[in-house]
């Protein structure tokens, strides 16, 4: 089963070259926290932005750190079908659970387009796939009737879920669905989710962690309490192209620059002392909770 906090793993860069010494320490420091997975290669890291060379040079590195100890799936889309299975069948050859995948961006097909879509993505492996419906980015939403015939595929087993207002029905479904808007990560839960791949996990992975504990142990109001006061971070995390805030948060202890690629922009001096002032509060929600300090990766 798919569940958990897994985590969406930034790429770092120095000198617009992929760190890799960084990016090795960060995945070896998050392993650690009691996420479930990473996912490399998606929106958080830029994916859409790396060479070839330097996505095979990505996944090697956080495979290398954690291969035996938690799963990783890597993200995989593209405006053509057959590129995308192309893309996943050289990705094979690494230690994998498996694809999250996304509907093709800016064609915009119909269900049955999308049908095709990820059956000749789902037959092209038998490694899992994870549904991926992220319609603010590429333009369509998978229905739930759509997810529901996908399931019948025997590797599809999971959907990482952006459309709040399809919460419910999907959570009727034969499939483990993951929270994939931050903000909306508790109803996610309520309409039966059962984990989250959060962004916002690089900075309080173990906070949500703590949210769905007592979501699914009936202490409902304590979740809901510990959430709102996530929340404002959450905001704040998100209204700037992702994932330019969560690495300017990440280069304030020092564990990566806060470079992103162009046409992503950097946060600006405004921005990043917001951030700072909104690590003060989650420092003290940090030590009230779990009794620790805030240290992102901690």
């Amino acid at each position: 089963m798919y569940s958990g906090i897994w985590l969406p793993l930034v790429t770092p860069f120095r000198s617009n070259k992929v760190d890799v010494d960084a990016l090795q320490k960060l995945t070896e420091r998050y392993a650690r926290t009691g996420i479930s997975g990473f996912v490399v290669l998606g929106t958080t890291g830029e994916a859409a932005l790396l060479s070839e060379i330097e996505r095979v040079t990505v996944l090697q590195a956080v495979t290398d750190v954690v291969a035996n100890w938690l799963p990783v799936l890597v993200g995989v889309s593209g405006l053509d079908t057959r590129d995308v299975v192309r893309e996943m069948q050289r990705l094979e050859h690494w230690d994998i659970a498996g694809f999250l995948a996304a509907a093709p961006a800016y064609l915009c097909p119909n269900q049955e387009g999308l049908m095709w879509h990820f059956e000749r993505i789902a037959r092209a492996t038998q490694r899992h796939v994870v549904l991926y419906d992220v319609p603010h980015r590429t333009g369509v939403q998978i229905e739930t009737e759509t997810v529901a015939r996908l399931c019948e595929l025997d590797n599809v087993v999971a959907i990482k879920a952006c459309a709040a207002q399809r919460y419910e029905s999907v959570g009727q479904l034969n499939i483990d669905m993951l929270c994939g808007t931050d903000s909306a990560f508790l109803k996610c839960l309520d309409a039966g989710g059962v984990g989250g791949i959060l962004a916002s996990a690089h900075v309080f992975g173990d906070l949500l962690i703590e949210v769905q504990t007592f979501a699914q142990t009936g202490q409902r109001q304590a979740a809901q309490a510990l959430f709102e006061q996530l929340r404002p971070l959450i905001d704040l995390l998100f209204s700037t192209p992702n994932p330019s805030s969560i690495k300017a948060l990440l280069a304030l202890d020092g564990d990566i620059s806060d470079e992103v690629r162009m046409p992503i922009t950097p946060v600006t001096s405004e921005q990043r002392e917001r951030l700072i002032q909104t690590k003060g509060d989650l420092d003290r929600v940090m030590e009230t909770t779990l009794g620790k300090a805030g240290n992102f990766a901690s």
